[in-house]
């Protein structure tokens, strides 16, 4: 995740607030100290389920029955509080499907965890609003206007996620998620602007990364992909209301760095750039099945409740390979110059042939 808002004008309200306190230097010094530790953020996809039937769901919603029970969830939170695990992000599915999700999202705030719900929206209204606020922020999912219903396959989504932001906003942080495809790429700007009308604080742009659903032949090409980057770039630098993010690619920090060329940026992508799948980042699935992200839930390390998350954390294989992936980059990202910052995203490398190869998205060097 790169803070286009935090590199361009050092102004990131959401993320500060979320993770470093009042600390809003371009370098917190929480976030040294996190990166310093072998301690990740969790995706938790905590359930399979999901009233939507989305163009790219990464996780193939309701094709696997298997859930975990309150109690089980619990014990999962025992050990990832144990280990030191800062903030975990509940997703699936649809989350909010999970009648316990409140409960357990409650729990794991007593155990010192800070929560994140990710959810399309379509289920919080002024019935659920006093329980929403148990989450420390909620990213709400719009993936254009128009074209947002389609995407999402149901009449009406868009306008309950609409909903939900303007409900959830009275009790908690929210930000909107978008994920940059061929079919919404147009309707970015249009939405940009609805969010800051809607007073919204964070916007975080996706690039889609093939997984489940989704494919290399739903995605923008690359000059496309650069012109969505200067747009973003813009917005980032105007706007000091709303923090403009980018999610899956790292290239987008290095892309920032040459065009500002801030020696000072090369310092902060040392802590903030890179994949950071199986590195500061993993991701338990329904079963309690972990991997190194939500996207890449082909590669399984073993499940948490039978075999512990701090074993199979620190013992993975392909975990240790990713903490040292310099190692074993090849081709244009083993060359690169900045595959100590960047390294591209690995699964995105692998679906496209080879989990050490070049990153296909990486649009920095016109070819």
């Amino acid at each position: 995740m790169i803070s286009l808002s935090k590199m361009l004008s050092n102004v990131a309200t959401v993320s500060d607030e979320l993770s470093y306190g009042m600390d809003n230097s371009l370098i917190p010094e929480k976030l040294r100290e996190f990166v310093s530790k072998q301690v990740p953020i969790v995706v938790w996809n905590i359930t399979n389920r999901c009233n939507l039937n989305c163009l790219h769901c990464y996780a193939k919603a309701n094709t696997r029955v298997v859930e975990l029970s309150s109690e089980e969830c619990k014990k999962i939170v025992n050990e990832l509080a144990e280990f030191g695990v800062p903030m975990i992000l509940f997703s699936g599915g649809e989350p909010l499907l999970r009648q316990d999700i409140f409960e357990i999202a409650d729990y794991a705030k007593k155990r010192n965890i800070r929560v994140i719900l990710s959810t399309n929206g379509t289920l919080i209204d002024e019935s659920n609003v006093d329980e929403i606020k148990v989450f420390d922020y909620v990213g709400i999912s719009l993936d254009g206007i128009k074209i947002h219903d389609k995407f999402r396959g149901l009449e009406g989504a868009f306008k309950k996620a609409i909903k939900a932001l303007e409900v959830a906003s009275d009790v908690t942080m929210t930000g909107i998620r978008f994920t940059l495809t061929k079919y919404n790429f147009l309707e970015l700007p249009d939405l940009v602007k609805l969010a800051k009308d809607l007073a919204v604080p964070r916007f975080c742009v996706y690039h889609l990364v093939p997984s489940g659903k989704a494919s290399f032949e739903d995605d923008i090409d690359n000059a496309t992909r650069r012109r969505m980057i200067n747009f973003l770039m813009k917005v980032a630098r105007r706007e000091e209301e709303m923090e403009i993010l980018t999610v899956d690619n790292p290239a987008d920090g290095v892309y920032v760095y040459l065009e500002t060329q801030k020696k000072e940026l090369l310092e902060f992508l040392k802590f903030r750039g890179g994949d950071s799948s199986g590195v500061r980042l993993a991701c338990i699935d329904e079963a309690g099945n972990l991997h190194p992200n939500q996207f890449w839930l082909d590669y399984n390390a073993g499940n948490v409740l039978l075999h512990g998350f701090r074993n199979l954390w620190l013992n993975d294989p392909l975990f240790k390979k990713l903490r040292e992936k310099e190692k074993y980059l090849q081709g244009k990202c083993g060359v690169c110059r900045f595959k100590s910052v960047c390294g591209g995203f690995r699964v995105r490398a692998l679906r496209f042939g080879n989990l050490w190869g070049w990153d296909p998205s990486c649009y920095i060097f016109k070819s």
